[in-house]
């Protein structure tokens, strides 16, 4: 019976909490809660994107996007273009390396078979490296650069000398372009 009314007194004094809690943050306190699009906007949060948690789960079984030659460089400032060939497997892995420089970024563009666009972004770079935000521009994707942000700029992990795009069976290409002012090589894995 005791511990009853001990339970009893405890969910009373929970329920009184409570209550003091919520009237403290209403909006007739002066005092209103922030509403989900003010807390969003301030902490910076984004979704999670659904090609990288796809990648992520599909990559270890997925066969790999084959490259002739599988090296690719680019020199500071320019662009190289390489295709990747519409194939009847549902998915496949471009598992790409840096191999020399500071920096790539690596962009894929494809149409769906309904005309949908499909883009990915993959930026690998050595470990200890630092970019300003003029470096990277939009070359790497939010959640990448929020992972990375070190003061005025983005300081690269220990991991993030290799990274993988998803490839769809459509095709499509793959933009490369060097972060950073010195040329760059990267290779299909």
């Amino acid at each position: 019976m005791r511990l009853l009314i001990v339970i009893l007194v405890l969910v009373g004094v929970a329920f009184a909490a409570v209550i003091a809690f919520g009237s403290l943050h209403s909006p007739e306190s002066g005092n209103p809660p922030p509403s989900d699009q003010e807390a969003l906007e301030e902490k910076g949060w984004d979704p999670p994107d659904w090609a990288a948690a796809m990648n992520a789960v599909m990559s270890p079984f997925a066969p790999g996007l084959e490259m002739t030659p599988p090296g690719v460089s680019v020199n500071a400032g320019a662009e190289v273009e390489r295709r990747a060939s519409a194939a009847d497997e549902d998915l496949r892995v471009a598992r790409l390396a840096l191999t020399s420089g500071r920096g790539i970024a690596v962009r894929y563009e494809c149409r769906d078979g309904e005309g949908r666009s499909c883009p990915q972004k993959a930026c690998l770079c050595i470990s200890g490296a630092t970019f300003t935000d003029a470096e990277i521009g939009d070359l790497c994707t939010d959640g990448w650069e929020k992972r990375r942000r070190s003061g005025g700029g983005v300081r690269c992990g220990a991991d993030d000398a290799e990274a993988s795009i998803v490839i769809y069976p459509e095709g499509g290409k793959l933009v490369f372009r060097a972060l950073g002012p010195a040329a760059a090589k990267a290779e299909f894995r």
